[in-house]
């Protein structure tokens, strides 16, 4: 429970005690409209709690200007077709925290000059009447009426209109190009006790705005007020540039640009990134721009534009290093692939020369799993998952001996290195592979891709092939024996062979369908028979 909570719960017991049900109520809720629009000067200067939601010289006849959010639907902004004539500043206001708070006067524009008035054009040339607050609002000052400019903004316009209405912000107006003010001062400390409904005291997103800069911050000036999101606990405010959402478990953050966009596409903290962990920050490399948020990220940068990530695809990407990782940035959001069983994003790959991409594929049965340069331009040649490999089920690893980099996917394997390029190896012929103890065994890395022959396949490896019958029985053909099978006519002449080799007699022979090879090792001939 907060201090205001609190204070709330006192002051309603003592009201409770000391008026009937009828004032009790009326009451109370004037208190909690206090506590809620101005804590801070309700509870630490003795007032009125209606003096705290309008604050003092609230009357059109006080001779004070009505506030910009008063007339603007609760937006803290001048109004279109007026200027920033000018501000002064107060100390220890609620608004800003203890800190000062800066009143800007919004003055009318003239449409036909001043004529003989030194300073001000007549009510013809005006945009706006004079008149007091609207009707309804406590905050019933003078609208367009006030004859006076302080002048350190906008001074090469001369000749302007009354003042309007004013703004406040906790942002030193000098520091906000578009209103164009000098750092000459002027101090009227009573109207910091000045307020109106729609200006709530140091609120989560108030303090955020500030701490970025305010109107002069790349979120601009404000477009709507102080907002609930459509789930219970959230606000939420809209600027020119960007918005900024809260929450009490993430605190305040700021979305802009065209992470915003995506964010808005996404359906914003509703949708399935929930709301902002970060304001945007700059990757570490400088290349690119992000923002976290609970269930996911939004990366940016000039040629890859902004995607989302998230889920079991964004905790992989993240396991290998986010951006500066060997995956790179995202090129897309996330998609669903075409069969439908599946969820993937594809990634920019390294900055190194040798990379040509990357993708992250996850499945609820498979997990979510890596897949990078050659052995990913291979598993797309073969048709990605809706091919003979489907999808990963291992991200991309190293062999043992360091050789070659390998996937293995739900029916086969691809695996690369630079001497051999990459190959995948499916089926029988990475069943045999496999039992012969992958590439570290006697047939080492895939040097092609299986290929059909006479009815069957076959694959050729570093050392040897292993040839597939019609019937799918695998075995495996090498050395001396398999060059002289090749020349002989392979399969075509002798058939399929149909078993491996065996050594006997000193000598090594293998059976074919059509006959046996026989290879004398210390002559290195093979005769067919």
């Amino acid at each position: 429970m907060n201090v205001a909570d609190k204070v709330l719960g006192t002051v309603t017991k003592f009201l409770a005690a000391r008026t009937d049900r009828r004032g009790f109520l009326t009451r109370t809720a004037l208190v909690g409209s206090a506590l809620s629009v101005g804590p801070w000067g309700f509870l630490t200067r003795p007032q009125s709690a209606y003096a705290a939601v309008c604050g003092i010289d609230s009357t059109c006849s006080s001779g004070y200007t009505v506030f910009c959010a008063t007339v603007n639907n609760g937006v803290n902004r001048c109004p279109p077709g007026s200027l920033v004539g000018g501000w002064w500043k107060s100390d220890g206001s609620g608004y800003c925290c203890g800190g000062a708070r800066y009143y800007i006067d919004c003055h009318s524009y003239c449409s036909c000059g001043c004529g003989g008035r030194s300073r001000f054009c007549g009510e013809g040339c005006r945009n706006c009447s004079c008149g007091c607050g609207p009707a309804g609002q406590c905050d019933q000052r003078k609208e367009c009426c006030n004859e006076f400019r302080y002048g350190q903004c906008n001074q090469d316009t001369g000749c302007t209109g009354p003042v309007w209405c004013r703004v406040v912000t906790c942002t030193p107006p000098w520091r906000i190009p578009a209103w164009n003010c000098t750092t000459t001062s002027a101090t009227d400390q009573r109207t910091g006790q000045h307020t109106a409904p729609a200006l709530k005291d140091c609120t989560p997103i108030g303090r955020e705005y500030t701490a970025i800069g305010g109107p002069g911050s790349v979120l601009g000036e404000q477009r709507t007020p102080e907002l609930g999101t459509p789930a219970p606990g959230g606000t939420y405010q809209l600027f020119d540039f960007g918005s900024i959402y809260h929450s009490p478990a993430t605190g305040a953050h700021e979305v802009h640009g065209a992470i915003l966009a995506i964010y808005a596409a996404l359906g914003w903290e509703a949708g399935v990134l929930g709301y902002p962990t970060t304001d945007e920050l700059r990757t570490p490399d400088g290349r690119g721009r992000f923002n976290h948020f609970e269930r996911g990220s939004v990366y940016w940068t000039p040629q890859t534009g902004a995607q989302a990530v998230w889920g079991a695809i964004r905790e992989e990407w993240k396991a290998w290093g986010w951006e500066a990782g060997p995956v790179g940035y995202p090129t897309t959001g996330e998609r669903a692939t075409p069969d439908g069983r599946g969820r993937y994003n594809h990634f920019t790959g390294s900055t190194t020369a040798a990379s040509t991409g990357a993708s992250i594929y996850w499945t609820p049965q498979t997990g979510a799993h890596v897949v990078l340069d050659a052995v990913r331009d291979a598993w797309a040649y073969l048709g990605w998952e809706t091919g003979r490999l489907g999808f990963p089920v291992t991200g991309q690893a190293t062999t043992p001996n360091g050789r070659a980099v390998y996937n293995h996917f739900e029916r086969g394997s691809i695996y690369s290195s630079p001497a051999t390029g990459a190959h995948a190896v499916v089926g029988a012929v990475r069943d045999l592979w496999r039992a012969g103890g992958w590439e570290t065994g006697p047939l080492g890395l895939p040097t092609t891709d299986e290929a059909p022959v006479a009815g069957g396949s076959f694959e050729n490896f570093e050392g040897g092939s292993v040839y597939v019958s019609p019937a799918g029985v695998a075995h495996t053909v090498s050395g001396p024996v398999r060059d002289a099978f090749r020349d002989a006519g392979g399969p075509q002449a002798w058939g399929f062979p149909t078993g491996e080799p065996q050594r006997t007699d000193g000598r090594v022979r293998q059976s074919f369908e059509r006959g046996t090879a026989v290879l004398d090792p210390a002559t290195g001939a093979v005769t067919f028979g």
